[in-house]
């Protein structure tokens, strides 16, 4: 019997003084959700990183950003929000402190020079070590962000795939196979880059030039300039700001909680390829609690499976990695959650899921859910000109759902978007949580991306951030534990 479709309303987050569904609309109105704690940062001491133009450049527009930025025009006047600026005296209450002394500066000539390497891969490396030179000497001043603004010059080394990153405001059309497909056994700055700065103890801005200025589009020779569209001046303000202020250690927003449930922590799982082809796949899990506050917690060893070839743990590997990343849960929190929902993007096998119930059973942990939650080509049609709605449930049968993370938004009265919006399937592997919740949860868990300010997020920030991670700590030679999120992003 086909099942009927349902509606879930547009979640809401809880920001300083009230509730709001729209992450802009939230803090502007009700400043961010740490308004009232004494940790959070008020003054960001950010250093600058670039060629001479670039440095200018990123420091004029942080200093215009202060100041109110118009929205875009048009019709939806929910849409395009402005953004507030970035100052004491705005919603945020907080500010970016500039100061010359912390910057520091490339020479293009250097960067040029690595032209001459044999491969691609060689070029990224050298330009990864060259400035990861002078990335050590700003750590050193101890500021709270290093700003990274890539020159010119280095997308023109890198030609053709820096293309994953969306932290500077820009919106990518490769699906997340594609882009993979792209990049595979080629090195990309950005995650090499982020992993080689681990150790510096300063969470990395990566910014592009076309960011703060928009006549230099043309001039950023790579496929993602190419590929991308470019998001207009308030909504790249707010992007970039709601990170900074996330890396900063600063949350603007956190999930709405209901007081009569047990705490949560939402876990993310997911496998990277080593860089040597010989060696085998590695696990990695990404930890969040309701806060939004992440850690790394890495795995051990998976094998693909003989018969679907998806990567898999053992159950002595699942067991480990979930019993792990509790731990570390409870030495952030100081006890175990009460609730435990684990995201995979293939479903459970019998091995990983007598590893995970082991591990859950032994800490005492009876509310938890397994579940799969990956892309599909599976689609709904709606009568009329917009498509299916943000929050469209379908429950297929009694181990899947069709859910529209991606469409329609009532708030914007649009579809925020330019191509035909994805739906995610949703495999309840193991669950003792009611359908219709998870699905909200899922729902919930895409306006956790601190990149995007807009409803317009596919991926809950679970599956989003373990494969991001993945694709960091593959760069890294040794175990890193208990990292927290904003150092990856």
């Amino acid at each position: 019997m086909t099942q009927p479709l349902i509606y879930i309303p547009e979640p809401m987050l809880q920001f300083g003084r009230d509730q709001h569904p729209d992450i802009r609309y939230g803090i502007m109105n009700f400043g961010p959700y740490d308004l009232t704690e004494k940790r959070r940062p008020t003054a960001i001491k950010t250093a600058v990183v670039g060629t001479s133009p670039g440095v200018a450049g990123a420091t004029r527009w942080l200093e215009q950003c202060r100041q109110r930025v118009e929205g875009k025009d048009s019709k939806k006047k929910n849409l395009f929000a402005p953004f507030p600026g970035f100052g004491l005296e705005s919603p945020f209450e907080a500010e970016v402190v500039l100061d010359g002394s912390l910057n520091a500066e490339v020479q293009a000539e250097e960067i040029s020079a690595l032209a001459s390497s044999a491969t691609y891969n060689d070029r990224v490396k050298g330009a990864v070590e060259l400035f990861l030179r002078v990335l050590e000497g700003v750590s050193q001043k101890k500021p709270d962000v290093i700003v990274l603004v890539m020159p010119l010059e280095l997308l023109a080394l890198l030609g053709d795939d820096e293309g994953e990153d969306t932290e500077t405001g820009e919106a990518m059309v490769l699906s997340y196979r594609e882009a993979k497909h792209k990049r595979r056994g080629k090195f990309n700055f950005h995650d090499m880059i982020k992993a080689r700065a681990l150790g510096l103890g300063v969470p990395i801005q990566l910014l592009r030039p076309s960011t703060f200025d928009r006549s230099l589009r043309s001039k950023e020779k790579d496929d993602f300039a190419k590929s991308r569209s470019l998001q207009d001046e308030a909504t790249c303000a707010w992007n970039f700001f709601v990170a900074l202020y996330y890396k900063a250690g600063g949350y603007s927003w956190r999930l709405v909680r209901d007081q009569t449930q047990p705490k949560a922590c939402f876990i993310g799982i997911s496998f990277y390829e080593a860089l040597d082809q010989s060696r085998l796949n590695t696990s990695v899990a990404q930890v969040f609690d309701e806060r939004g506050h992440g850690l790394l917690v890495q795995g051990g060893i998976v094998k693909r499976d003989e018969i679907d070839r998806q990567p898999r743990m053992d159950e002595t590997g699942a067991y480990t990695l979930i019993k792990d990343a509790l731990k570390n849960y409870k030495d952030e929190h100081w006890h175990y959650p009460g609730r435990v929902v684990i995201h995979k993007t293939s479903t459970f096998n019998l091995a990983e899921t007598a590893g995970t119930l082991r591990a859950l059973n032994e800490l005492q942990i009876r509310s938890y859910d397994l579940l799969s939650v990956s892309d599909t080509a599976m689609r709904l049609v709606r009568d009329g000109y917009y498509p299916p709605l943000r929050g469209t449930l379908w429950q297929m049968d009694d181990d899947r759902s069709l859910l529209y993370t991606n469409g329609s938004v009532q708030l914007y009265e649009e579809y925020p978007g330019l191509w035909v919006p994805r739906s995610v399937l949703i495999h309840h592997d193991r669950c003792s949580t009611d359908r219709h919740q998870i699905a909200a949860e899922v729902l919930m868990l895409t306006k956790m991306n601190w990149n995007n300010s807009q409803i317009t997020a596919i991926e809950p920030i679970t599956v989003r951030a373990a494969r991001q991670v993945g694709r960091i700590i593959k760069y890294v030679n040794s175990a890193q534990r208990a990292v927290p999120y904003r150092f990856f992003m």
